[in-house]
């Protein structure tokens, strides 16, 4: 019989999102009139809709990592890649690999 002392794999202590960028309400205004003039124009409303992808430990929901992803879709692949390290790796090798101090 073995006994397990800690957690297999990060996604036991981790937890990863797609969530709004870290802004003042002076850089919310600024971001929002862009978006608003992008789309007057013909562009996109690409600087509201943009999100970081954060690492928090399940714990008590602290921030332990935040990566700028960009415009949601852009982001996709890199909060995967995430997903996927935390499925595949332990705690420690987790830490070590993104660099969580």
């Amino acid at each position: 019989m073995t006994a397990t002392y800690g957690p297999a794999t990060a996604d036991e202590v981790y937890s990863s999102a797609f969530e709004p960028p870290v802004r003042g309400p002076v850089r919310k205004i600024v971001f929002s009139a862009l978006d608003l003039w992008c789309a007057m124009t013909g562009g996109l409303l690409e600087m509201t809709t943009s999100g970081d992808v954060v690492v928090r430990r399940r714990s008590d929901d602290a921030e332990e990592l935040r990566i700028a992803g960009g415009a949601s879709a852009a982001s996709l692949p890199l909060l995967e890649r995430v997903r996927n390290d935390l499925a595949s790796m332990s705690p420690d090798q987790f830490r070590a690999e993104w660099e969580i101090g």
